[in-house]
């Protein structure tokens, strides 16, 4: 379970555990693949707008965007959790879920500072991603953003095929192999598909920049499927091994990346 960080932690937890304060804490030791959800959301959290209003999750999941910031999230989707490997139990306090789809979000207009999709588009058929773009604007106040965070470009779906077949084969039919499914059936979104929907009137300004790049991602994945070599009690380990190499991950701005980050400021 995923809890938001609270103060600061002792170093001597920091060292032994790979633990920190910027980050969820996992009740565990810190794993090289846990920088996929970091690597996510951190960046959409940063760019939060500063309004005080709640921030609007389209397919937030059980926890999303709630357990990386402080602030007040209503999440928007079916609510099916288990399909993906998801808990209904672990929603963190400062989550508020609202049963809905991104096509017909359940709020009023210009009610939130910002209205943000991570790793969401990927999962919704491509002729319906417009008018979930759409509609995230339309709640989205005055000064507010709509924020894209999502694979992107036939490099990253490359990589999920990749992938997919990895995990077809070890004869998994859960988890990866239906959210990666999603992404082979649906099709990625392009850089410039991204862009294009968010263009309007009300549109004052877009920001886009690559994220987690791809050599990297797919490293990471190969250690969740256990290509690597593990020591003897690699449980206490393994976070000061990888260390180097998620501190690289967090750095490292050249491409091809894995995703891509898409940031629209509103106006009226």
């Amino acid at each position: 379970m995923l809890l938001p960080a609270r103060g600061d932690r002792h170093p001597v937890v920091t060292l032994l555990t790979g633990r920190r304060p910027e980050r969820p804490d996992l009740r565990r030791p810190w794993r090289v693949w846990d920088l996929d959800s970091e690597l996510r959301y951190v960046p959409v959290a940063r760019a939060l707008p500063a309004l005080d209003l709640p921030v609007c999750e389209v397919g937030s999941g059980p926890q999303g965007l709630a357990v990386w910031t402080d602030r007040h999230v209503i999440g928007v989707d079916p609510g099916d959790d288990g399909r993906h490997g998801g808990r209904e139990d672990s929603s963190p306090p400062n989550l508020r879920r609202v049963p809905g789809d991104g096509a017909h979000i359940p709020l009023p207009d210009h009610s939130v500072a910002a209205a943000v999709a991570v790793d969401t588009l990927e999962h919704i058929p491509r002729d319906e991603r417009p008018a979930v773009v759409r509609e995230m604007q339309r709640v989205t106040a005055p000064g507010g953003r709509v924020i894209l965070m999502g694979p992107s470009g036939p490099a990253a779906a490359a990589a999920d095929r990749e992938l997919l077949e990895r995990h077809r084969a070890r004869g998994e039919q859960q988890g990866p192999v239906v959210w990666l499914g999603e992404h082979v059936e649906h099709g990625l979104p392009s850089v410039e598909d991204m862009v294009a929907m968010l263009g309007g009137e009300r549109c004052t300004r877009v920001v886009v920049r690559g994220v987690f790049n791809l050599a990297m991602w797919k490293t990471m994945h190969r250690a969740l499927l256990g290509d690597y070599p593990q020591p003897r009690g690699a449980h206490l380990v393994h976070h000061l091994a990888w260390a180097p190499f998620g501190a690289a991950a967090r750095r490292l701005r050249r491409g091809p990346f894995y995703r891509c980050l898409v940031i629209a400021d509103l106006g009226p």
